[in-house]
């Protein structure tokens, strides 16, 4: 038996951009599964606003400290477009981005669906015994400890491992290939830029992996790899927008 979903009137505003392939992908994501969920009209789909916000300065290289220039006032200026047009709940699809979220959310004036809490979440709801979470992200995620500060304010004390130095560059290589749509062109191609890292993370005793950048899902889809599960932050940030919007369930 399908059970409908009733949904609050909510206009989701998705500050994209970073990456462009991302913040596509998380808006089909949300569409699919409202669509999964029994939602067959255009009028059942909440209203969403897309902001491909590409004129941002390097958000990379400023969370890893190696540029003193913020992309955080580009963005709220894209967050108070959005409000103005009717947004009522944002999302930034990109890790790295959060290393500034309470500046952007305070000054927006906004609520914004965070996805590296969304994912520590998940991960306590999914995963309670995991204890030891291999982290796949950029070098800005990495450097700042964006997982580690959430974690931290949230009481809930994983132990985060990451790639060795060589392999953390195959993976921020892979995620430049991605944005290059690499994954479109020659999709085991743009996989194997990863497949390194995540056997070193299985190696040092990861209980999971958390594709800690929204770009790296476009690549490796796998939901398990050599019997560890695979988070994926970017369906979490979806499924987080659906359940944002959902109310009640009738039959």
């Amino acid at each position: 038996m399908m059970f409908m979903a009733s949904y609050r009137k909510e206009t989701i505003g998705i500050i994209g951009g970073c990456g462009v392939a991302a913040a596509n992908e998380l808006a089909h994501r949300i569409e699919k599964r409202f669509t999964e969920l029994g939602c067959l009209d255009d009028a059942q789909q909440p209203e969403l606003i897309l902001f491909q916000a590409t004129r941002a300065p390097n958000r990379i290289a400023f969370a890893a400290g190696k540029s003193s220039v913020s992309f955080a006032p580009y963005f709220i200026e894209v967050g108070r477009k959005l409000k103005a047009c009717g947004t009522t709940i944002c999302c930034i699809p990109c890790n790295t981005a959060h290393c500034v979220i309470g500046e952007i959310e305070h000054a927006v004036g906004l609520p914004f669906l965070n996805i590296v809490n969304e994912t520590l979440f998940f991960m306590l709801e999914k995963y309670p015994e995991a204890k030891k979470i291999g982290l796949l992200c950029s070098e800005g995620t990495r450097s700042s400890q964006i997982y580690q500060k959430h974690s931290q304010s949230l009481n809930c004390y994983f132990e985060f491992l990451f790639p060795k130095e060589n392999l953390q560059q195959s993976v921020d290589d892979g995620i430049a290939a991605v944005k290059r749509g690499l994954q479109y062109t020659s999709p085991e191609k743009a996989k194997a830029f990863f497949v390194g890292a995540m056997d070193d993370l299985i190696s040092q005793g990861a209980d999971a992996i958390v594709l800690g950048c929204t770009e790296i899902p476009l690549a490796v889809m796998d939901q398990y790899y050599k019997n560890k599960p695979i988070v994926d932050s970017l369906s979490i940030l979806a499924e987080a927008c659906i359940d944002r919007c959902k109310t009640t369930e009738i039959g």
